[in-house]
């Protein structure tokens, strides 16, 4: 391919060729590398630009004067400018690996073509000068216009040195929206269980990335259809299961959730996992206590929610008071947004609707659009094009499907929550101070109790949000205290 010239006009690539062309000046050889080229040229923004050059730490270290050395054992150091950070890395060939994942040894080289040979893809292994010229010696161009992911050289020698790099395919493949080559699956799938002694915080950081993509369909399609995650250094019980027709209900459904804590939650609920096997996925793959706020509260909200829902299904089949069965749904509900909060309610219920919509053939467009593939009938092909066609997946989306167990809440919870004049405790007009100054009793856990009974019953409209009234149903149920 004929030598591209790429444009990069921002603060961020001004201050990058300031720094190239300052190592050039004193005789050393600089390129931006790696994502900021590939990203350039698919027409995505750029938000940190990486330098490789053949200057050595310390020669970075006397060219510039505000220098941060923040990786000198592997060549790296953090230049500042007025334009923001730099990594600048020196040229380098890595010499054997450990665990999979770190090289053993670093030489430090002047060859830019021998640096890029060491990187993982061919679309990472480009470089670009202080004029924009692209030097691309492992045709990454060729690939990014056929939407192929292919590593530099031998698969399995890349795969080998670094195992992360198997799930950093699946990544790229679903947030770029690329195809995997034949002979990269097949090196990914051979050397899967090389992912073992990866750390679990790597694996996270992969697999979130992916799933907060514009395509976590097609990226999950990649992971389940491998089965690299069987191989992780912790057990990930439920999304490491193989290949169902849960998993086609699960990415069916999964572009309907907008967070990827709600598709992580999304995919435990598919699977009928309860919230404390969902908590230790979440442990195992060392996600933050707020990654975990967004996802456990829907999973006991839906299960809250469920069991009142499975009540008045059953209520229905004896054919007992419906209307008593709807009011004690509607007090479920507002039991689960007081002790869950209103947020995780929302996610339950936009979870529920995903899944029935599964369970009722109501594919969203994006689980419908078939990612042609000219490749041989294979595992990789099945992968590629998994989502395209999901179906319903077992007796767990068929109960949802049920109009007395799930339409009913569906329909009802958007108006029970437009007609809550309280969503949390601090709503109610009186406080538990109120209550202790009107009462004998001391103060203790039968205040937030009280003041539990009777947000209940503003909540579902039983009862005004006004001081006296409130009160004098708090002193109702003082003779139980």
């Amino acid at each position: 391919m004929d030598m591209l010239q790429l444009q990069l006009n921002s603060d961020l690539a001004e201050g990058a060729r300031e720094i190239i062309r300052t190592l050039e000046q004193f005789g050393y050889q600089a390129y931006m590398v790696g994502g900021c080229v590939r990203d350039t040229i698919l027409g995505r923004p750029i938000h940190d630009i990486d330098i490789a050059t053949s200057a050595e730490p310390d020669q970075v270290c006397d060219v510039f004067d505000r220098v941060i050395p923040t990786g000198l054992q592997h060549g790296t150091v953090t230049v500042v400018t007025k334009y923001g950070t730099y990594e600048v890395t020196t040229f380098r060939r890595e010499g054997g690996y450990v665990d999979n994942r770190r090289p053993a040894s670093v030489e430090f080289i002047t060859d830019v073509t021998e640096d890029l040979r060491r990187r993982d893809f061919t679309m990472n292994a480009m470089a670009v000068d202080a004029n924009g010229f692209v030097l691309d010696p492992f045709a990454g161009q060729v690939d990014l216009l056929a939407c192929r992911i292919r590593t530099v050289g031998d698969a399995e020698e890349r795969f080998s040195e670094d195992a992360l790099r198997m799930l950093r395919a699946l990544r790229f493949a679903s947030v770029l929206q690329m195809r995997i080559a034949k002979g990269t699956w097949r090196a990914l799938m051979k050397l899967r269980a090389e992912l073992a002694p990866v750390a679990m915080e790597r694996v996270r950081e992969e697999l979130w990335k992916l799933t907060a993509g514009p395509d976590p369909a097609r990226g999950w399609a990649f992971v389940v259809r491998s089965g690299i995650l069987a191989y992780a250094k912790e057990p990930l019980l439920y999304i490491a299961h193989p290949w169902s027709a849960r998993w086609q209900s699960a990415l069916a459904a999964i572009g309907q959730m907008e967070t990827p804590e709600l598709r992580f939650a999304l995919f435990a609920l598919v699977h009928g996992a309860s919230a404390e096997e969902a908590q230790a996925v979440c442990l195992a793959l060392r996600l933050s206590g707020a990654q975990q706020d967004g996802i456990l509260p829907v999973l006991r909200a839906h299960a809250q929610l469920a069991a009142a829902a499975q009540a008045l299904s059953a209520a229905a089949a004896a054919q007992s008071a419906v209307s008593a069965g709807e009011a004690a749904l509607r007090r479920a509900f507002a039991q689960a947004v007081l002790a869950y909060g209103e947020t995780a309610v929302r996610g339950a219920l936009a979870c529920r609707q995903a899944m029935l919509g599964v369970s009722l053939g109501e594919q969203p467009a994006a689980a419908q659009q078939a990612h042609e593939q000219p490749q041989a009938a294979d595992e990789l092909q099945q992968a590629q094009a998994a989502y395209a066609q999901p179906q319903a997946a077992d007796e767990l989306q068929r109960a949802y499907a049920q109009p007395e167990a799930g339409c009913t809440l569906l329909r009802m919870a958007p108006q029970w929550l437009k007609d809550m004049p309280v969503r949390q405790l601090s709503d109610l007009a009186i406080k538990g101070r109120d209550i202790l100054a009107t009462s004998e009793h001391p103060a203790g856990p039968w205040v937030r109790v009280s003041l539990e009974r009777v947000w209940l019953e503003v909540a579902i409209g039983a009862l005004p949000n006004e001081r006296d009234a409130l009160m004098n149903e708090v002193m109702k149920g003082e003779d139980t205290v």
